[in-house]
């Protein structure tokens, strides 16, 4: 028997509402597997105005937190100014910037709607640095 990417059906109706076609799960193996949306848009004060962000899914989510997001292309300040804890990391066969963000997962209580929130946030932050 092989792992599949899960999701809860809460993640899933959302994903369908907000990103419509522009969202697919990735697996690499039977135990990497991650969520894609394309063109996912970011905030003015960053650049390019759009771009993929991956999100890796763990085994046994929503049990087992959501850390961390990913971009292709790279994003960067519009004023060339650096962005904090950010490098470079191979997944599903792509280069991505790997965001190195944290916060307290409660189960039971966070899913992927609050994560991508937790990412537009981040990014929101990262224009007023």
């Amino acid at each position: 028997m092989s792992a599949a990417l899960e999701l809860l059906p809460e993640d899933i109706e959302y994903l369908h509402v907000t990103y419509r076609k522009q969202w697919l799960g990735l697996s690499e193996g039977n135990s990497k597997f991650g969520l894609l949306i394309e063109d996912f848009p970011v905030p003015k004060g960053i650049l390019p105005a759009t771009s993929n962000l991956m999100i890796l899914i763990p085994v046994g989510y929503p049990g087992s937190p959501l850390d961390m997001f990913y971009f292709d292309p790279p994003l960067r300040k519009s004023n060339d100014m650096d962005i904090a804890c950010v490098s470079t990391e191979m997944h599903f066969g792509r280069k991505w910037q790997r965001w190195s963000r944290h916060y307290q997962w409660s189960p039971g209580q966070d899913d992927l709607t609050r994560h991508i929130e937790y990412v537009r946030n981040e990014l929101q932050n990262t224009v007023q640095q």
